[in-house]
């Protein structure tokens, strides 16, 4: 296991001739993380848990079929010899030949790996697919059809989040909610106290997430950074690949 300066700490199966090299696709990931995660700001807890070493990428270069529970184990390895990981990014290099560049084919590996890795009992994690081919334009663009357009990484990838550092979320948020209650009932302290002695319900995260990104990249010039963010990285992606197919 390495880690670069500021990335994802890097854990790579061995592999005789990969292509493009390891250290080229873990330079372009992290781009994506910097560059469009946390630049634009579409993960609250992304930028922290980076900082602190807790984002790992265990990276394969995938020749054919692979078991959902070879991966759940090298998952598994990782949390084990770090336990406080909060973001896994398993992160897949295929051929050009390969099931896996259609992306749905690749989203239905996840219930697969989902499964095999409760099953050898590991920490909670909440898992999703992301892939270069989520590059889908809806007639109507709206909170929930921005989501995969946000999920263009460079290779196929399953972002992989410990349940706990949701669950932190989910209470930031809720408190966030709570404190943007009492400001607006200022005014009115009868109000007020009655929402600072109230439950609130727990607002539900995701639909908070994409609701603020489809503020800040839905639409205008937002999206379009976002999409010159993305077209850029996936470029190097490509010249990357053309390059090492040139040195083969």
């Amino acid at each position: 296991m390495t880690r670069s300066d500021d990335g994802a700490r890097r854990h790579d199966v061995a592999c005789t001739d990969a292509w493009p090299p390891s250290e080229v696709i873990h330079a372009l990931h992290d781009r994506y993380l910097f560059e469009v995660v946390e630049h634009l700001g579409l993960c609250p807890f992304a930028r922290r848990s980076r900082e602190q070493g807790r984002v790992h990428r265990p990276l394969r270069f995938v020749r054919g079929a692979i078991d959902p529970a070879s991966v759940a184990a090298q998952l598994l390895e990782v949390v084990r010899a770090h336990p406080d990981a909060e973001i896994l990014l398993p992160t897949f290099v295929v051929p050009a030949d390969h099931p896996w560049q259609d992306a749905e084919t690749f989203a239905a590996f996840v219930p697969e790996l989902r499964a095999a890795y409760e099953a050898a009992g590991g920490p909670r994690f909440f898992m999703v697919a992301f892939h270069p081919g989520f590059d889908t334009e809806p007639t109507r663009v709206s909170p929930e059809s921005l989501v995969p357009r946000l999920r263009r990484t460079p290779d196929p990838v399953i972002q992989c989040v410990n349940a706990e550092v949701l669950e932190r979320a989910r209470r930031a948020a809720q408190l966030t909610a709570r404190e943007r209650l009492i400001e607006r009932f200022a005014h009115d302290p009868v109000m007020a106290a009655l929402v600072a002695r109230s439950i609130q319900a727990d607002p539900e995260l995701s639909a908070e997430i994409a609701r603020n990104n489809f503020t800040a990249v839905g639409q205008g010039p937002g999206a379009q950074e976002l999409q010159a963010r993305i077209s850029a990285i996936a470029a190097a992606r490509a010249a990357a690949e053309s390059a090492s197919r040139c040195a083969r």
